[in-house]
């Protein structure tokens, strides 16, 4: 009996190991108005649009790093996963994949623009 009641708890507490519950990080929409407030906090503006895109204007203060490479660059510039990055594109879509790219390299404060012209 002693065995059993010993199995048991056992095996309670091996079922509670590792079933703690993460909070899911998301990135969250933005307009102009509150990506200024973030500007004002510090957050780093990126513009994940091409080079050529980029060239062609761009929104102040903000750092080019296209889609495609901003998982392999951001870290070099932004070290701590707790700074608020903002990103923005043309249309919205380059900007929403970029977001959720750095939230799965463990960034936690993700501000999502959208499109540039959301800030004409």
């Amino acid at each position: 009996m002693k065995r059993v009641i010993m199995l048991c708890a056992c095996v309670a507490l091996l079922c509670s190991c590792g079933t703690e519950k993460k909070e899911e990080v998301t990135s969250q929409n933005i307009n102009c108005a509150q990506k200024e407030e973030l500007m004002v906090e510090g957050a780093v503006l990126i513009d994940v649009r091409s080079p050529q895109e980029y060239s062609e204007g761009h929104l102040d203060n903000s750092i080019n790093l296209t889609v495609d490479t901003i998982g392999i660059n951001i870290e070099t510039l932004v070290t701590d996963k707790k700074t608020k990055i903002i990103v923005y594109c043309r249309s919205g879509n380059r900007s929403a994949t970029a977001a959720q790219t750095l939230i799965d390299m463990g960034y936690t404060n993700v501000y999502d623009l959208g499109a540039m012209d959301n800030c004409d």
